[in-house]
């Protein structure tokens, strides 16, 4: 027999538990099984409280599963994000977070579930930190829809840098593994160090975006080749235009490019033997084979950028706000990540502030 009170009813069950039981829209639904009638009192009071705040999660809202709810975020953010990112978010629901939760019910998911997902992760931290992020952002709408009342990425420091630290590399290094080049890219490598690009922006770049009949010797950065997906031109990384003036090096091997070639100013800087735009694969690729002949295995493409912004720092008339132009950032912090120092440098600034007192 149930018994009422101003909120809910408790019942026995034939098993000797006692299930709790309120009325929401009309509808009466289940609170929970529990050992004790008191138990169940506690958990009914509980709910009225939440409800009275306007916090309350109905108790089967969570039963969408990670898979089903994650997919209908990101159509949710169509809007608000890149392509590009989409793809990358899937990438990581479908690799890294779907075969652990995607089957399981949201509200099941335990911070224990998390964090032995993360331990199980381990050995490819910079993909766990991006997954992770994912994930805490499914669960974040999940909150913010009122399907959960907490999320269990809890996870202490997920959100740290995981990479370990680079190595550094000189601009003689770099001098050394343009000699190993393809001929034909030479002027890619080239321009990539001297504009501080990223491989997309070369690849977008067309002939019109730089004029060698101008004394200032500028670039145009306004768009990228795609190389996850779809190859497609789209807006630079961070959406925004850059204008930036080539460095000497990158001069030099520009405009040699571009007397030694033709098309039209709308046509692809670089193209590749079937004469369409170069993807950047091809560069990434050419420059894999060119580091490892040059003796410098550990190089990455993007470490020309690490370089040539280096030097920028370190050339004693640029600010960080210089810096930040010429990489094409929007924030001081990615701009702080590819400016390194040295012992020499140190002393050096000593040296300085020393003349100064």
């Amino acid at each position: 027999m149930a018994e009422k009170v101003a909120f809910g009813t408790v019942r026995t069950l034939a098993s000797g538990r006692f299930q709790a039981r309120y009325l929401t829209d009309g509808k009466q639904v289940s609170a929970g099984t529990f050992r004790t009638a008191r138990e169940a009192w506690k958990a009914l009071a509980a709910i009225q409280t939440d409800l009275d705040r306007g916090e309350h999660v109905a108790a089967d809202a969570g039963r969408v599963t990670f898979a089903q709810h994650a997919e209908a975020v990101l159509e949710h953010r169509k809007g608000d994000l890149r392509d590009s990112t989409l793809r990358n978010y899937r990438q990581f629901l479908r690799v890294q977070l779907n075969p652990t939760f995607g089957r399981m019910a949201l509200a099941d998911i335990s911070v224990q579930d998390v964090d032995r997902w993360w331990s199980r992760w381990s050995d490819k931290p910079g993909a766990r930190k991006n997954a992770y992020m994912v994930g805490s952002m499914v669960f974040r709408y999940a909150m913010r829809w009122q399907l959960v009342k907490s999320s269990p990425f809890m996870v202490e420091k997920a959100g740290a840098d995981p990479s370990k630290k680079r190595p550094t590399f000189t601009a003689n290094d770099f001098r050394s593994v343009v000699a190993h080049a393809p001929l034909e890219l030479g002027a890619a490598f080239w321009v990539l160090f001297g504009a501080h690009l990223r491989v997309a922006e070369v690849a977008g770049l067309n002939r019109g975006d730089y004029d060698p009949k101008t004394k200032t010797k500028t670039l145009n950065v306004v768009r990228q080749y795609a190389s996850n997906g779809p190859r497609a031109l789209t807006p630079t990384k961070t959406g925004n235009h850059k204008r930036v003036k080539l460095l000497a090096p990158a001069v030099a091997a520009l405009e040699a490019h571009l007397a030694s070639t033709t098309g039209a100013p709308f046509s692809p800087m670089f193209t590749g033997v079937s004469g369409a735009r170069m993807a950047p694969r091809i560069i990434q690729d050419a420059f894999a084979k060119a580091r490892t002949a040059a003796g410098h295995p550990g190089m990455h493409v993007h470490d020309a950028r690490h370089i040539g912004l280096t030097l920028v720092a370190q050339s004693g008339v640029a600010s960080l706000r210089d810096v930040m132009a010429r990489a094409g950032h929007t924030t001081v912090q990615a701009s702080v990540r590819y400016l390194h120092t040295s012992p020499e440098q140190d002393a050096k600034v000593a040296a300085a502030v020393d003349a100064i007192l």
